[in-house]
């Protein structure tokens, strides 16, 4: 996950309305069969960001150590009681994301030794159960071996073979061109496809399309596909020059129509809204934001389109 593009828009966001109850061990109810996943990286406020809606929420992010445990560092400052009590309260799935960009050194160490890998499931379990989540998202960017691509998939395994006794979730956050053996797909819960940072406009409704097609063609069940989607814009031509969208809202005040504005490519509210529904259409597992902090207030939200369509699509 390219956390690049996150920096720039500090701690503001959106207020919610928030009534703490006693934290429970899991989601009072299970939640709605179309996932809207969205992540909430270490350095957001809780209290600041829109998680109305959402279906599973994913904590970014811990990450590996060299000596196979999990540097937890990065989540010291998490509300932990606030977020049990969110999950209960909404009913909503919190998942803890190992790895992201820049964040995930030491997985070929841990993937490729038996004994490493063993150490860092027990870690990742007893994390889980410590804090009372509800499962894992593992985000390694990216294998580049083949060696490497045989660890993840025996790691995933070694994950889902220790999560069942527990009820826990799995899921591997991956880019379409990336590589895995067909049976690291059997061994996970969902897939969360990072459908954006494609070269020029970089992550148009067509390329959604294209990524979910190689996904499937490389042996991913449409059923377990979420489908990710952009909360931030890239410039078409110089590509580490990005603005978050609530930023793109203040400077530029584009139509919900307009995704282009100073050779920034994004997704307004109807680019997200056509995708949301594609998802829906193509049986897919739901879709993915990436990333919450990122989002406008009131009706120019790209979590409000989101959940419009999947509202009126309930309906029918």
């Amino acid at each position: 996950m390219n956390i690049a593009p996150l920096v720039l828009g500090g701690l503001l966001g959106i207020i919610i309305s928030f009534t703490p109850i006693a934290a429970g061990d899991g989601p009072a109810t299970e939640p709605s069969s179309f996932r809207i996943v969205g992540y909430l990286p270490n350095y957001r406020e809780f209290d600041r960001v829109s998680t109305r809606g959402l279906t599973d929420l994913i904590l970014f992010s811990v990450t590996p150590t060299a000596t196979g445990d999990l540097n937890l560092s990065r989540l010291k400052k998490m509300p932990w009681s606030k977020l049990r009590a969110f999950k209960t309260q909404q009913r909503v799935r919190l998942i803890l994301c190992v790895g992201g960009w820049e964040r995930s050194a030491n997985f070929a160490t841990v993937a490729t030794s038996d004994a490493m890998r063993q150490k860092f499931v027990n870690a990742v379990v007893k994390t889980c159960l410590d804090e009372r989540l509800d499962g894992v998202d593992l985000d390694w960017e990216h294998p580049k071996t083949e060696a490497e691509q045989e660890g993840y998939a025996k790691l995933l395994a070694d994950l889902h073979q220790a999560f069942e006794p527990h009820g826990l979730v799995l899921s591997v956050t991956i880019a379409a061109w990336q590589k895995l053996p067909p049976k690291a797909f059997d061994v996970v819960d969902w897939v969360n496809l990072m459908a954006y940072d494609h070269p020029g406009r970089h992550s148009t409704l067509e390329g959604a399309q294209s990524d979910v097609k190689k996904l499937i063609a490389a042996g991913v069940p449409a059923r377990k596909l979420t489908l990710g989607l952009p909360f931030y814009g890239r410039d078409i031509k110089k590509s580490n020059r990005e603005l978050i969208y609530r930023e793109i809202v203040a400077k530029h005040h584009p139509e919900p129509s307009v995704d282009e504005v100073d050779n920034i490519y994004f997704n307004g509210p109807e680019t997200i809204s056509r995708k949301t529904k594609y998802a829906i259409d193509s049986g897919l597992a739901g879709v993915m934001v990436w990333e919450l902090g990122q989002d406008a207030t009131g009706d120019q939200s790209l979590l409000k389109a989101i959940l419009g369509v999947v509202n009126q699509s309930a309906r029918k």
